[in-house]
């Protein structure tokens, strides 16, 4: 009896210690790791916008690492001088049409500043006072984006 038990113990604690652990498995294509990787930190972190450190006139939203990234963004309220009077939140879990990320990256007029990615040429030239669009974001990386917050905008 005691030897059966003893198997049916270990079964199971290697079934629990089994399930979910899938150390090198790739992150799903609605991942925040994708989305930082693929979208936010070759568009939206620089030396001139949303990096480490960054002060209120430029929403305090810092962008230069994942972590920063995702702390920053998910269930944050929206800051700084064109942004932070609408009462907004930055990412609001599973309503990405309330989400202002996804708000200021996929509207043309979105319900705050300047839909971004902002045109880094204009703003090296002329500085903040001068903030236009720049070139949209892909479909698919605006899509990318609604479906990470429409599954809950999970840190993983």
């Amino acid at each position: 009896m005691q030897n059966a038990l003893g198997t049916v113990m270990a079964i199971s604690a290697s079934a629990v210690l089994g399930f979910g652990c899938a150390p090198d498995a790739p992150p799903s294509a609605n991942s925040f790791t994708e989305v930082y990787a693929r979208t936010i930190q070759p568009s939206c972190s620089n030396d001139y916008c949303h990096f480490n450190g960054v002060g209120i006139r430029f929403s305090a939203l810092d962008l230069s690492s994942r972590s920063h990234a995702y702390w920053s963004l998910v269930g944050q309220p929206c800051m700084g001088p064109n942004c932070g009077n609408i009462g907004g939140m930055r990412v609001a879990a599973w309503q990405p049409d309330a989400s202002v990320l996804y708000q200021k990256v996929s509207q043309d007029q979105p319900p705050c500043g300047t839909r971004m990615p902002a045109d880094m040429t204009t703003f090296r030239t002329n500085g903040i006072s001068s903030l236009n669009p720049g070139p949209a974001l892909s479909a698919e990386e605006q899509q990318r984006i609604y479906n990470w917050i429409a599954e809950g905008a999970q840190d993983n």
